[in-house]
């Protein structure tokens, strides 16, 4: 069984702000698979035993979106 392809988008979003002349502090904000499509595992992802219960339902698939925040300082 085929599903549909991988449509995958990861966005970061980085603003760096200046303390002193050496020191500076980045702020950081990630999301991956950032338009939450569904991802499915390949061909093991849909049960494809016709004498299965789940026959033709979805079993498994990845981890929908994903964020992170970071603060980072630089000297």
């Amino acid at each position: 069984m085929y599903g549909p392809g991988i449509d995958n988008y990861d966005m970061a979003l980085r603003k760096t702000t200046r303390i002193t002349e050496s020191a500076s502090l980045e702020f950081r904000f990630e999301t991956f698979n950032t338009f939450n499509h569904a991802q499915f595992d390949g061909a093991a992802s849909v049960d494809g035993n016709r004498d299965d219960a789940t026959f033709g339902q979805i079993l498994k698939s990845q981890a929908g979106r994903v964020s992170q925040v970071a603060i980072k300082f630089l000297f």
